[in-house]
């Protein structure tokens, strides 16, 4: 048939299929035309990878061919021989890689950065991501995130299409609860305040938006790791801290654990947003459904005014700054009415003590709600700035970088690209007998370095002034304007120069002439 055995199992497999889970499906989704849709579905990961493969080990073979065809076609003498890793490298020096692009746009004002030439790079708004030429992710990152976001759509079809057909009863197992509840409820003369609506839109609208969310702080990460990686660069350590000695053995075990913890992280902020969302749609529906729900106003009704009191409280601190305890309305750091500030300072002393415990307990639901929305995002630590270093997450995510920085600095690679190309160069001229025969006159390598130094002094004439004999002839002759300063100085004292009273040497010279 058309339908997979996920569905219709035969007498090899029967044994390990589940036949409840079977009938539901069933009963819920029918047999005919639903199945083959839903198997689709499910299968288009499975698709893609096979695709892939498909696709790609042909073109490989058939490169394969063609470089070994090209070789056996071309003389030996001619070629000079390089395994891949060397013509990776080796291409970091040409003119338009993306190392050399980087290391050009160094030299470039942050204006004056060129279009990107790929038409998705202009076609995407830079208040929305900005792509840039002169960077690309490496092979692990796209890795890694290729199995992100399938294992993305594998949970989120697989949630859709296994949890729905049993929605009816969970809500009726929750039902039950509640109504033990209000069992014991009655017993204490309290009564039910929260009634239970159908979960299959809160269910669908939480899956759908743990989706939507989850994929957002995917695409901020990946723009964060490119931004972070030009921070490393360039040394700077405002989001990731600097290379230390001391953590190489932490930076390696970090690079080994980032694929496996970015992927568990992901699961769990993915469902911790799913059950959170959940929470929020059952909470809306219920007002939709029954039109007021006691148990969220009773919650309200204690929330809106103390929202209320630290918001006008905020307010009044903003105008009072602004008006009163700070010079040129705000636009100055500096205090004014200092004896007014510190009888404020006095009573405001109170109720902030109030507003300081209801704002510790705001503190602790914002770092829960920021560590559900935040789980997925390895680049930010939920722990602060001070105690980052506590977060296996964070500690990965940063020895990954720092592993990265080093071996794909575009700087780096120019150089070590254009010295091992011209060591290459060297070697294949040396082994072909190029340039020189032993039979013709052999210069002196000191006249050609020599011819080499007066060619690259006038290509560069400003660092003639920068040789060993231009920095010598400078400074004997600032020691001899220097000596003839001293002279005429002498000089000038001698003529001028006038017994005193109170010199005997003076005295003494004056008798004996």
């Amino acid at each position: 048939g058309l339908c997979q055995t996920d569905y219709y199992p035969s007498d090899d497999n029967v044994g390990d299929t589940n036949g409840s889970d079977l009938e539901s499906l069933f009963d819920y989704y029918g047999t005919g035309q639903n199945l083959i849709i839903i198997e689709l579905l499910t299968d288009i990961p499975r698709y893609l990878c096979w695709a892939y493969i498909v696709i790609k080990l042909p073109m490989l073979l058939i490169n394969k061919i063609n470089a070994t065809i090209k070789k056996r076609n071309r003389k030996e003498i001619n070629r000079i021989h390089l395994t891949r890793e060397e013509k990776i490298l080796l291409h970091s020096s040409a003119a338009h890689s993306v190392e050399m692009r980087y290391v050009r746009n160094l030299f470039r004002g942050n204006n004056e950065h060129r279009k990107s030439r790929l038409f998705i790079g202009r076609l995407i708004p830079k208040f929305i991501y900005e792509w840039r030429d002169d960077f690309r992710f490496s092979s692990r990152i796209v890795c890694v995130y290729a199995s992100v976001f399938l294992l993305l759509y594998f949970m989120t079809i697989q949630a859709l299409i296994r949890i729905i057909p049993i929605l009816n009863v969970f809500q009726e197992l929750l039902e039950v609860v509640f109504d033990a509840i209000t069992t014991i409820g009655d017993s204490l003369n309290i009564q039910k305040d929260f009634p239970m609506p159908n979960l299959l839109r809160p269910f669908v609208f939480a899956i759908l938006t743990a989706f939507v969310v989850t994929v957002i702080q995917l695409l901020i990460l990946l723009a964060s790791i490119r931004r972070n990686l030009f921070q490393i660069y360039r040394g700077d350590d405002s989001e990731i801290p600097l290379r230390n000695k001391s953590k190489y053995l932490s930076y390696a075990g970090g690079n080994f654990h980032f694929a496996g913890y970015f992927i568990g992280y992901l699961i769990w902020g993915y469902v911790l947003i799913a059950v959170f969302a959940l929470i929020i749609y059952i909470c809306i529906a219920s007002f939709i459904t029954f039109g007021s729900v006691r148990f969220l106003e009773k919650i309200l009704k204690s929330i809106i005014p103390v929202v209320l009191l630290i918001i006008f409280k905020q307010y009044l601190n903003n105008l009072l700054a602004r008006y009163v305890f700070l010079q040129h309305y705000g636009d100055i750091l500096a205090i004014n009415n200092r004896r007014i500030l510190m009888i404020f300072l006095y009573f405001n002393f109170f109720l902030d003590s109030f507003l300081g415990f209801v704002s510790s307990i705001v503190r602790i639901i914002k770092s829960v709600i920021g560590g559900f929305l935040y789980m997925t995002r390895l680049d930010y630590s939920p722990l602060g700035r001070k105690l980052e270093t506590l977060d296996s997450g964070f500690s990965a995510y940063c020895g990954f970088i720092h592993i990265e920085a080093v071996h794909r600095n575009p700087i780096m690679l120019v150089a070590v690209s254009y010295l091992y190309g011209r060591m290459k160069a060297k070697q294949y001229i040396l082994n072909n007998r190029i340039v020189t025969i032993e039979n013709e006159k052999n210069y002196s390598s000191k006249a050609i370095r020599k011819w080499h130094l007066a060619v690259f002094l006038l290509r560069n004439p400003r660092l003639v002034f920068s040789r060993k004999n231009a920095l010598r002839e400078k400074e004997n002759k600032n020691t001899e304007a220097l000596n003839a300063k001293l002279r005429r100085l002498s000089l000038i004292e001698q003529i001028t120069h006038r017994p005193s009273l109170i010199s005997e040497n003076d005295l003494e010279n004056m008798w004996q002439k």
